[in-house]
């Protein structure tokens, strides 16, 4: 008789995926990201820039107003882009799913805002997005079975009023 061996990272592996899939995860709370890198390509202007005026670069991100995310590629502008891969990293893609569905881009008081959700799956995996204009803060938000997850630049919870309201809803 012969015996079948296992190299014990392979029983380590099995018992891991067993012990994981057995056991229901506990629910995930609102979580706020901090990145601690400082983004290089700051949209406000520095004092010691040579134009003065209180034109941002964000003006730029006006045209997305009543666009839908999905045709106007707010997400793949830069440098939107870049600092919101920097701040959601793997978990783009569940943002991304979960804003299939969403009513146009609106800016009011300076911020950019958008909800959307997974198609049939309103307010259970729901995704927003809110640009500060004014503070240079980039927040995002999504659920998991109507448990929130959030991410801010800067560690900043001082959330624009759009954003708190769609979250609230989810507390």
């Amino acid at each position: 008789m012969s015996a079948i061996r296992f190299p014990v990272a392979s029983l380590f592996s099995v018992t891991v995926c067993i012990t994981a899939c057995n056991n229901p995860s506990p629910p995930v709370k609102n979580v706020v990201a901090e990145k601690r890198v400082v983004p290089t390509d700051t949209m406000i202007a520095s004092e010691e820039a040579i134009q003065t005026d209180s034109i941002t670069s964000w003006s730029s991100f006006q045209v997305f107003e009543g666009q839908y995310p999905s045709e106007s590629k707010l997400l793949d502008t830069p440098p939107l882009k870049a600092r919101f891969n920097a701040l959601v990293g793997k978990a783009r893609k569940t943002f991304l799913e979960r804003l299939k569905v969403t009513p146009p881009i609106e800016i009011q008081n300076h911020v950019l805002f958008d909800q959307g959700y997974m198609p049939g799956k309103s307010r259970y995996d729901e995704a927003a997005i809110a640009v500060d204009f004014d503070k240079d803060v980039i927040y995002i938000g999504f659920t998991i079975n109507k448990n929130l997850i959030v991410f801010s630049e800067k560690g900043d919870t001082d959330y624009p009023e759009q954003f708190l309201q769609w979250m609230q809803q989810f507390q």
